[in-house]
């Protein structure tokens, strides 16, 4: 078993409730060590400028899953909620879920890279990651989420209300 660190984002519907019922869901998946953050209002990064605003959060539990059947789970979850598995990149969706850590592993697949890259200098992650798992550190990088927060890219974020 190991903690594994899920990013959950959504821009269409009502993303809101898409990141509770989805938060719901991987609960009941996982309810080992399951926590989550609380949401947060996120412009969005590098799309459309008629872009609606994001629903983030971050969600942490124990699982012993082999990664690519955890990755399998998540995908499903995704299509489940209506995302199309030929999404472009940096398109608007109602469910968008990251795989982030798992516990202090790496990995380099064509499938799966871990810790996910672009991750470390997210805000809408390691925001909601600090509210769950203040001393996270992720594999590879020995920064606490206080400096990597500074560091990242300036977003407007707010809790959802």
């Amino acid at each position: 078993m190991r903690e594994v660190v899920v990013a959950i984002g959504s821009n269409l519907g009502a993303p809101d409730q898409n990141v509770l019922r989805a938060m719901a869901r991987l609960g009941q998946q996982f309810p080992e060590g399951f926590r989550s953050s609380q949401i947060y209002r996120t412009e969005p990064v590098d799309m459309a400028v008629d872009a609606t605003d994001f629903a983030n959060a971050v969600v942490a539990f124990q699982s012993g899953l082999p990664l690519e059947t955890l990755l399998s789970n998540l995908q499903a979850l995704e299509a489940a909620f209506g995302r199309p598995k030929d999404h472009g990149k940096n398109t608007a969706r109602t469910l968008d879920l990251d795989l982030i850590a798992a516990g202090d592993e790496t990995l380099s697949t064509p499938i799966l890279t871990l810790p996910h890259p672009r991750a470390p200098h997210r805000r809408f992650v390691l925001q909601p990651l600090q509210d769950i798992a203040p001393e996270f550190r992720f594999p590879g990088i020995d920064l606490p989420l206080t400096v990597l927060i500074r560091q990242a890219p300036s977003l407007e974020m707010s809790p959802w209300d």
